[in-house]
């Protein structure tokens, strides 16, 4: 055996919703586990999903709300939306939600490795660390059970010339320095719908494109109809 590979009972590779879970219940439980993230702590849902969209889902809301005020006998003036505070804001739920699931990851009694891993033999990872651990920059691990979560990545459709105009994705679009004065989405799903009322009610105009038949295609047809 060699003594540079690190053993464990586990290695689980991505620290997403169902990583995370699985590698805090094995450490929780005894098991010698290692969790290898590459810096996303939490996964897609807490850094680009779930979490970020639902906190300007609700400043939108609420935009939506105090631009409607005069119906509900309330008058406001100069009203504007400051879309860096909209973006701090979401920024500093995001990080707290992110330090929660450290603190969540460490006191599980797992050993957490922020870097990239690859298999180098049969049931052994390289990890090329980002965060060097007792002065090294990469360490070998080995485990009879590893698992795999390695989550997503937003696909950009093979349309002609929409590499060149520079598309936004569903991470970069809550990003960009300003409201867009007209939003052009491409997909009418349930992702391209929360963005659409998103920036509608943050004060674009929206056009979405999409190329079923149907509307939410994925969706039951009585809650597309109800959506719709």
């Amino acid at each position: 055996m060699n003594n540079n590979i690190l053993q464990y009972e586990a290695i689980i590779v991505g620290g997403g919703k169902a990583g995370k879970t699985l590698a805090m219940d094995m450490a929780r439980s005894g098991k010698k586990v290692a969790m290898i993230e590459d810096g996303m702590i939490g996964g897609t849902c807490i850094n680009v999903a779930c979490i970020p969209t639902k906190t300007i889902v609700a400043s939108a809301k609420v935009a939506h709300l105090t631009r409607h005020a005069a119906a509900y006998g309330i008058t406001l003036n100069d009203f504007a939306v400051d879309f860096a505070q909209v973006k701090a804001r979401k920024h500093a739920v995001v990080e707290g939600m992110r330090a929660m699931n450290l603190q969540m990851f460490l006191d599980s009694g797992m050993d957490l490795y922020i870097g990239r891993g690859h298999f180098t033999d049969h049931k052994t990872l390289e990890v090329k660390l980002t965060e060097p651990k007792a002065g090294k920059t990469s360490v070998q691990l080995h485990a009879e059970q590893i698992f795999i979560n390695t989550g997503a990545l937003p696909f950009i459709p093979p349309i002609p010339g929409l590499k060149e105009v520079g598309p936004l994705t569903n991470d970069t679009l809550m990003e960009v320095e300003r409201i867009p004065e007209h939003l052009l989405i491409m997909g009418g799903g349930y992702i391209g719908l929360e963005f659409g009322q998103m920036f509608r009610r943050l004060g674009s105009q929206v056009t979405i494109i999409e190329r079923s038949a149907e509307f939410l295609p994925l969706e039951d047809r009585d809650i597309a109809i109800a959506v719709k």
